[in-house]
């Protein structure tokens, strides 16, 4: 996806809805004593399709609800390339490992408070902040570097970045929820983490309200993403269909791209 990725890539927007459901007092997510939602329907497969090709994220459980496993399958220009991760539950540690790359995970109270990353990338050495709602607030990648996050209520509004005072993110909404969560939201995080896509309570980053509208600048484009949501019988997101317009702020030439997310629960 085109939205919610870390540095060098493009981040979400807009959001249409057809219908949806809010939450009840009677479906308060409950947690168990690995921070991991128990009472709400897991996610599955997640299909992400585009002009170019399809990637196809399925997830694999434990009888507890906690992810053991992912096969990442990914077709594009007449090619197929995939990929398998495996997620090993310690104590106050989780492992998410693939091809003998690892990512390490610390937690506190059911919260990741450090990754590490052996391969060295996006979240190699990096330390997670909460408010006290435990939503995800900050991301410290070095000494200077840091993605910030602002929440009102229930929704997150913006995601900004230290080394660019251009480089903000804004997003909008309309009351518009679903059950359970939005599992491209957690993309703002890092993209291609299983264990974040499957729990993303983990990371402050449980997102069960829908953005309308991501709007985000930079010094070479601006850029507005629009979805349309459908759901389940339950209220989850079924799928989710992002219009993305780019300008290019030199010349003013646009171009559109859509991008089709799916999403299976059981």
């Amino acid at each position: 996806m085109k939205t919610f990725r870390l540095i060098g890539m493009a981040l979400l927007a807009v959001v249409m809805c057809v219908n949806f459901t809010s939450c009840s007092d009677d479906d308060e997510p409950s947690k168990n004593d690995d921070g991991v939602i128990t009472n709400q329907k897991l996610l599955v497969e997640l299909r992400v399709t585009d002009e170019d090709g399809v990637s196809i994220t399925e997830y694999s459980y434990d009888s507890n609800g906690k992810l053991v496993s992912a096969t990442n399958t990914e077709q594009y220009d007449g090619s197929t390339h995939t990929s398998t991760y495996t997620v090993t539950w310690g104590a106050n540690k989780i492992i998410e490992s693939r091809n003998g790359e690892a990512i390490t995970y610390t937690l506190e109270n059911g919260l990741i408070t450090h990754t590490s990353d052996c391969d060295g990338g996006d979240l190699d050495n990096t330390d997670f902040t909460y408010n006290a709602n435990n939503q995800l607030v900050k991301l410290q990648y070095d000494e200077e570097d840091y993605l910030s996050y602002t929440w009102q209520g229930e929704k997150l509004t913006k995601m900004a970045w230290s080394f660019s005072d251009e480089d903000i993110h804004e997003l909008s909404y309309s009351g518009k929820t679903c059950k359970g969560y939005l599992p491209i939201m957690v993309w703002s995080v890092d993209d291609l983490r299983p264990l974040l896509e499957a729990h993303p309570e983990l990371a402050g980053m449980r997102c069960n309200q829908l953005p309308d509208k991501i709007y985000s600048k930079d010094e070479i484009d601006e850029t507005t993403e629009q979805y349309t949501y459908t759901f389940d019988k339950d209220g989850y997101v079924e799928s989710c269909t992002e219009v993305s317009t780019y300008k290019r702020l030199d010349n003013n030439e646009t171009r559109t791209e859509t991008t089709i997310y799916t999403f299976t629960w059981e």
